[in-house]
């Protein structure tokens, strides 16, 4: 009986480490898959039945010194850091300090309809708040190192008209979560990255993370990337951290939000209850600075980050103690479908693993079709013109980048982070969608 016992434990050993083999070369495969198209140059770290299953990184710290990205390495985090402004929110919940329901107006008197709009529609982004990043005084001030008052980050955003009624709808906001960093600031006494760091950095001595990206003296810090190949190195700016604020700046290292997903797992900051509210859906799949998702019937709850020149990635799975962690110093916005193709392949799910675009010829009265000059404002202009081989492209004036035919009517830079989309009417071309980095821009045709 007894070497039947060892024989049993013998062989579920040898499973799990085949099991273990086997997701590892599949993380793998998928990993080099992105890497091989400039989707992915960073950090991963993948956790399975509370085991560090994966961990490697890939890339350069910054490619002009030629150093290399490690599990040390120091990215911004971007949009994931609303999910710690809403647990340190929830907190002060716990702590008697706030309500969720409570009106804005209680904390910030003179705000336009702060009667209207409550702590819980800026958790759930649905206060219909106008969007900062749509004002262009605020985008040109992005990579500045002016540092706003929260009262002047707020001042962007304040005065505009609500986009729907409070309550009514989901539309993601930065402009909330900056709120909500006021509202911190105001009944705690101390600024926003202070508190960050006494309600879940110090407890959960996540020590290599921090608020001001723009100013950190670290060996191990990123430089940020738009673009990154062996022959194009488009080095972007660390945004504002005064203008990203709560709903972006912060910044931190995988082991730090390994350590972060173990204190949100054992209910280290906010107890179960709070937790299972946060991580109920309110509107459109979000909950208290979560996203509730689903990836083959699974429901898991997650949260990325993208500013220009870093993206990050994190979802947990309690139920199935799954945790998947990915930081990108490159503009990408290919991260979310890498992490959900990650969970598949832990839970021996269907996957897809992308492929470098294919150039398909296209007769020439086609290519004619699409030449033209295209207008998205005075101070943006595209010229599409006809050479030998292909289209060209010429943005504002600037050097000719030859384009590519991935299908009819949609052309990438093979070099570039571009994607070209030409909308018809009645057989003509209308305008033009240009898909660049993070950004969409859509061009009349003129003429």
């Amino acid at each position: 009986m007894a070497r039947q016992l060892q024989t049993i434990i013998l062989f579920l050993l040898i499973s799990l480490s085949v099991k273990a083999q086997t997701n590892n070369s599949k993380i793998d495969s998928l990993i080099q898959a992105y890497v091989r198209i400039h989707k992915f140059n960073g950090a991963a770290l993948v956790i399975q039945d509370d085991k560090i299953v994966y961990e490697r990184s890939y890339g350069y710290r910054n490619a002009a010194q030629k150093s290399l990205i490690t599990k040390n390495s120091v990215f911004p985090i971007g949009s994931l850091t609303k999910s710690f402004t809403a647990l340190i929110i929830l907190k002060l919940a716990e702590e008697k300090k706030l309500s969720i329901e409570d009106p804005v107006s209680m904390y910030m008197p003179e705000y336009p309809r702060g009667d209207e709009i409550l702590i819980k529609h800026l958790l759930t982004h649905t206060a219909g708040l106008y969007e900062p990043l749509r004002n262009p005084k605020y985008r040109e001030q992005i990579t500045s190192t002016h540092a706003f008052h929260p009262e002047e980050n707020v001042a962007f955003f304040k005065n505009e008209p609500l986009d729907f009624e409070p309550g009514s709808k989901f539309e993601y906001s930065n402009a909330g979560y900056n709120l909500l960093g006021v509202i911190t600031e105001k009944i705690t006494g101390l600024s926003y990255s202070e508190a960050v760091s006494r309600y879940i950095f110090n407890p959960l001595k996540m020590n290599e993370s921090g608020f001001d990206f723009q100013k950190l003296k670290d060996k191990n810090k990123v430089t940020g990337y738009s673009r990154l190949t062996s022959t194009k190195q488009e080095e972007t700016k660390p945004w504002n951290p005064s203008l990203v604020y709560a709903s972006g700046a912060l910044y931190s290292t995988t082991g730090d939000l390994h350590k972060f997903y173990k204190g949100l797992r054992d209910f280290k900051i906010i107890s179960k209850e709070t937790f299972l509210q946060a991580t109920t859906p309110f509107k459109s799949g979000y909950g208290y600075g979560w996203f509730i998702d689903t990836i083959h019937g699974d429901r898991v709850i997650d949260h990325g980050g993208n500013l220009e020149g870093a993206t990050s990635y994190f979802l947990m799975m309690p139920e199935y103690k799954i945790c998947i962690i990915l930081l990108n110093n490159i503009t990408s916005t290919s991260l979310e479908k890498l992490g959900n193709s990650i969970y598949a392949a832990l839970q021996n799910k269907p996957y897809s693993i992308p492929h470098p675009k294919k150039e398909i010829l296209l007769e020439e009265h086609i290519l004619l079709s699409y030449v033209g000059t295209f207008e998205v404002s005075d101070k943006y202009r595209v010229e599409i013109s006809k050479e030998a081989g292909g289209l060209v492209m010429k943005i504002n004036g600037a050097d000719k980048i030859k384009l590519s035919a991935e299908r009819e009517g949609i052309f990438f830079a093979s070099d570039e982070d571009i994607v070209l989309e030409f909308i018809s009417k009645d057989k003509k071309v209308i305008k033009l969608k240009i898909r660049q980095g993070l950004s969409t821009k859509v061009a009349d045709k003129l003429g």
